[in-house]
């Protein structure tokens, strides 16, 4: 992917490992006016979502933080503040539909609109549905966050961007709702039940002005993954990385960011769905599951699994699929 340089760090060059480009002057354009934007991003406190508050706060915009903890908020902030930029935080459970609604509401009577939403928060389960046979929760919880949470936020925001004839809504779903990895059904289930709510509500949007990008992330080195002790040898990308390609979605507004693997498992998926099965009932078999973590379910924390030599290899085959 391209790389672009925030406009406040614009020194006539943009370079990235060494190269130097010329200037992209329409791409600069665009992310200097989105810097007029209100931006709303969810899941700020960390990864991702940190990341992509501390660039958009950069580029001038009126950055908007959500996330659970008041704490992790106020720390963001501060950060934001002393590079020379403003942030607004709201804490909220984003897993509460009435909570996400009131916040959109807060939002919007304190900074008069949303221009974009970013929908970045979200929680992962690693876990074979057979192992889940007795942990309902686990599916009900997962659909809050990740589905019924950013819908409601979409819903919020629409009426306003539809009024205003322009709006941007950035979905932060997954590689894995392409290519379907096993362990991760609940999660799959819930990014790919956004992915379709997008795609139906595009059209009915499209002609005042509102755009919906469904951005399928490779796998992100991120406190989320890290109960998973087999992705320390996975190849993943930086939150920077990824907050990179929601700049990129934020300032060329597409239907979708997608990685050439991401493709390629949609492709396989769609002309030849038994070979992958076959790589997933492989995958499912050779992949250990993930060591368990003290939780509010009373899990004890076990000892991280080594990984094997037929792991390591079949991880580099499937270059950053199991998010």
């Amino acid at each position: 992917m391209r790389y672009l340089v925030l406009a406040t760090d614009y020194d006539g060059t943009l370079a990235k490992n060494g190269h130097v480009e010329e200037p992209d002057w329409a791409a600069i354009r665009r992310l200097r006016e989105s810097g007029r934007k209100v931006v709303l991003i969810t899941g700020a406190s960390s990864g991702i979502g940190r990341a992509v508050a501390l660039r958009v706060a950069a580029a001038g915009a009126i950055t908007i933080c959500v996330a659970r903890t008041v704490e992790k908020l106020e720390e963001l902030q501060q950060e934001i503040a002393s590079a020379g930029g403003k942030a607004h935080i709201y804490p909220t459970d984003l897993s509460e539909p009435d909570r996400c609604r009131e916040m959109v509401e807060r939002v919007i009577a304190d900074h008069g609109r949303v221009d974009v939403l970013v929908n970045n928060a979200g929680r992962s389960i690693r876990r074979a549905v057979l192992h889940s046979l007795d942990r309902f929760h686990d599916f009900e919880r997962t659909m809050k966050l990740n589905y019924f949470g950013a819908i409601a936020c979409i819903m919020a925001v629409v009426p306003g961007m539809r009024e205003r004839g322009d709006g941007h809504i950035i979905n932060v779903s997954s590689i894995g709702a392409q290519s379907y990895p096993p362990r991760f059904a609940a999660y799959v289930a819930s990014k790919a039940a956004l992915d379709a709510f997008s795609r139906c509500f595009q059209p009915e949007v499209a002609a005042d002005g509102v755009a919906i990008t469904e951005i399928h992330m490779p796998l992100v080195r991120t406190p989320m993954i890290a109960p998973t002790s087999i992705y320390d040898s996975f190849p993943t990308i930086s939150p920077d990385e990824a907050a990179d390609l929601v700049l990129q979605a934020l300032i060329s507004r597409p239907h979708e960011v997608s990685t050439r693997l991401g493709k390629f498992g949609q492709v396989i998926n769609a002309v030849a769905p038994a070979v992958s099965q076959l790589i997933m009932t492989a995958a499912y078999s050779i992949l250990p599951d993930s060591a368990k973590r003290a939780s509010a379910d009373g899990e004890a924390p076990a000892e991280k699994a080594p990984v094997s030599v037929e792991a390591y290899a079949l991880s580099q085959l499937m270059r950053g699929i199991h998010l």
